[in-house]
């Protein structure tokens, strides 16, 4: 049974491909947020200051998210200080707010462990803490550009005009005092659906510093995304995105309500994948075990039964000559026959030749 089983061919590659294409599954959940960017600089141990700090720090953020869309503060004392700031997007609801930043709290544990600076975008809102004291400075170390693979027609001749549009969208951002450093903005053109676009940076920056981001931002975009149907910029600092629908307008209760139920069911679903991933390897891998295990033990036991089988014919063999000898008494118990090398027999038989074969019997051929 067990040389059926891997005397097959196909068995082990098919289990493999089988494998690799649970790992190829588990790729594709990295292509939504959480997204993150986490300094390789420093580490900080387990159970110290640092990480009790950080751990009530982060606590205190996502209690505070259902007041405010941005904020920033600190804990403990030098060299154990950390300093931590969130910013959602400016076109969702407080409820929804709050509802980000507690996963992003958890997830940037999660995806940066021990890591002393670490920043993670959530879909509708951005969470950053380090060690060292950033707020006001302005950071677009990390950037990641994220855009939509289907492209729009004959987009590539109003490049210019977007530039301007953006631009123009990014200074009202920045110097406007109404809009708190966050515009949004829609164009129309010719032939190509409605562009509605938005920037927002977090409110401890300058004018400037403001208009600098978002222009970086825009920059980072142009050189890879403006084909896109959609694009969006991840800033330590800012945020921009552009869609061709309007997706900063304000939804009603029951749509956000859905927007974080759908969230829910993407994060489940994606820690789903996460276990299938380390459990299914790990099943294959221990039945591939099992399963040689199983056939070399056969194989043992294969070879044991026939040595057994051979010694019972030789021990009945011996037994019954034995006994003719002792009804005959014409010879003594030292004359009883006893085990041979099969060497010896061999060169008796001349190697088992028929020319010295006597003839059959019950236990086989008698030479």
């Amino acid at each position: 049974m067990g040389h059926n089983f891997l005397s097959d061919a196909k068995t082990i590659p098919m289990l493999l491909l089988f494998y690799f294409s649970i790992v190829n599954l588990l790729n594709l959940a990295y292509a939504d947020p959480p997204y993150r960017f986490c300094s390789n600089k420093s580490l900080y141990a387990a159970h110290s200051p640092f990480e009790n700090n950080l751990q009530t720090l982060m606590s205190y953020l996502a209690s505070n998210a259902s007041v405010s869309k941005q904020y920033h503060a600190y804990a403990g004392n030098d060299p154990d200080r950390v300093y931590a700031q969130y910013m959602c997007y400016n076109y969702i609801i407080n409820e929804n707010c709050r509802a980000c930043i507690d996963a992003a709290s958890r997830d940037i544990m999660q995806l940066c462990p021990n890591k002393r600076d670490a920043t993670v975008w959530e879909e509708l809102c951005q969470l950053r803490f380090s060690n060292k004291i950033f707020i006001g400075k302005l950071d677009f170390s990390g950037n990641i550009s994220l855009y939509n693979r289907k492209v729009m027609e004959n987009s590539v001749q109003f490049v210019p005009v977007l530039n301007e549009n953006f631009c123009n969208l990014s200074k009202k951002a920045a110097f406007d005092p109404a809009q708190n450093m966050c515009a949004t903005g829609k164009l129309a053109l010719p032939d190509l659906d409605t562009i509605y676009a938005l920037g927002q940076c977090t409110t401890d920056l300058s004018s400037h510093d403001c208009n600098t981001c978002l222009q970086v931002a825009i920059q980072n975009i142009s050189s890879c995304c403006f084909i896109g149907r959609g694009a969006r910029l991840l800033s330590q600092s800012c945020y921009f995105s552009y869609e061709l629908y309007a997706f900063y307008e304000s939804p009603s209760v029951s749509e956000t309500s859905a927007t974080v139920s759908e969230t829910q069911k993407g994060k489940e679903w994606m820690i789903l994948k996460t276990v299938l991933g380390t459990c299914i390897p790990i099943v294959v891998l221990a039945f591939l075990t099992a399963s040689c295990i199983i056939y070399f033990r056969r194989i043992r036991r294969k070879e044991t039964d026939e040595e057994k089988n051979h010694l019972s014919f030789f021990q009945e063999l011996r037994k019954s000559r034995g006994s003719t000898f002792a009804e005959g008494n014409k010879v003594s118990s030292d004359e009883v026959p006893r085990m041979m090398e099969l060497s010896a027999i061999r060169a008796a038989t001349d190697n088992f030749s028929v020319s010295n074969k006597l003839g059959q019997g019950g236990f086989g051929p008698v030479y």
